[in-house]
């Protein structure tokens, strides 16, 4: 096949091989290109056509074929972005379940506190100073500063037998 026998098969299939390939990927400048490929391809293999017939088969071939492939790779990398979007949504939830499950232990132990040492605790996990939590509870920073202590050694004896749990929440969040 000639350069000249070449620009005329060209001029002959392209467009109509555009219109072939959009109906496969519905996306015309991805039909270009499929078609560009394939036309390529056939200039590689110009060796190989006796006649025009061949030549024909050869491109409405190599198109519905490059079209179908380009399908199953737009598929395949749905399945891949829709695994990936469920293992991030099943992480945060994994997360979350971890950081609530946590906290409400936590919180159940500093319900069972003595009155002014819960309110201590409460204020200082809003992130209050000591000043300020003895400001609000009109008491001296020293007794929030010794409530404090004992209140945070209280919750750890109390949650001692929660503690390898936790540890296990904890760790199992950090390699989610």
């Amino acid at each position: 096949m000639t350069y000249d026998q070449f620009h005329n098969i060209f001029n002959r299939y392209y467009a109509s091989l555009c219109v072939f390939a959009d109906r496969y990927v519905d996306d015309k400048a991805l039909s270009a290109d499929i078609t560009q490929d394939v036309f390529f391809k056939l200039w590689e293999r110009r060796t190989d056509f006796t006649d025009q017939l061949n030549i024909r088969s050869f491109l409405y071939t190599a198109v519905h074929n490059r079209a179908l492939n380009e399908l199953a790779h737009r598929k395949t990398v749905r399945d891949h972005e829709d695994m990936l979007n469920r293992f991030t949504v099943d992480e945060i939830f994994h997360e979350r379940v971890i950081e609530e499950e946590t906290y409400r232990m936590m919180l159940e132990e500093i319900d069972r506190l003595p009155r002014q040492m819960r309110e201590i605790i409460l204020r200082a996990l809003e992130g209050m100073q000591n000043k300020e939590i003895a400001a609000d509870l009109g008491i001296s920073v020293e007794t929030v500063h010794s409530l404090k202590k004992i209140a945070y050694r209280k919750l750890r004896e109390s949650l001692k037998d929660e503690y390898y749990f936790l540890l296990l929440l904890l760790i199992l969040k950090n390699t989610l």
